[in-house]
């Protein structure tokens, strides 16, 4: 079986034989990535489908914020704010070079989180289903043939970054999902998993 899906530059990932879990296990980080960016067509089928994360009781607790173009210099811009007001002694360079973190692809989507009281799904599941939304971000980018490389880091709870973002009380950024087109080398191939298991039966 040959599992083809097509983006909107021509690229496709192929699976050939028998097995589409290839799609989960060739799926590599890019931390290299360049223009083009999805289009904004490409990218809505890539949220929608990251939208069939596990989500009990169907809160989607978590909401996409898409940073393209000259937004990306505004969020550096509030990268380095931040880093101003954490690390007073941080030096013009440092600062030139937290700003240009926001530059390292052509788009950023901001997976936020927005986890809230239930009385049937507490907010730790919320946070996983967020989590799913954001590899679901990851692996449907892949499928379409686009790199892609999932960031954390202590931005998302910097006050300034948050109002820049319009966080509200209760938000929290789960994953700063960078999208491109891969340049450089290809990753090494991923060594053989053993996955630890344990069997009750």
């Amino acid at each position: 079986m040959r599992l083809a899906l097509s983006g909107g530059r021509g690229a496709e990932v192929a699976v050939s034989g028998a097995d589409p879990l290839a799609v989960l296990r060739d799926r590599r980080s890019r931390a290299a990535l360049a223009a083009p960016a999805p289009p904004r067509s490409e990218l809505q089928e890539i949220l929608t489908a990251a939208c069939a994360a596990p989500d009990h009781a169907r809160l989607r607790p978590w909401r996409f914020i898409v940073i393209e173009e000259t937004a990306r210099e505004a969020l550096g811009d509030a990268f380095a704010a931040a880093q101003a007001e954490r690390e007073p002694d941080a030096t013009p360079a440092d600062l030139r070079r937290t700003r240009t973190k926001a530059l390292r692809a052509p788009l950023i989507v901001v997976v936020v989180g927005t986890p809230r009281p239930h009385p049937k799904v507490p907010v730790w599941e919320q946070r996983a289903s967020a989590a799913c939304a954001a590899y679901g971000v990851v692996l449907a980018a892949h499928v379409r043939g686009h790199g892609a490389m999932w960031r954390t880091g202590w931005y998302g709870e910097a006050p300034k970054v948050r109002a820049h973002l319009g966080l509200v009380d209760g938000e929290e950024v789960t994953g700063w999902v960078y999208l491109g087109t891969p340049v450089g080398p290809e990753p090494a191939p991923r060594p053989p998993v053993d996955p630890p298991i344990t069997w009750l039966g």
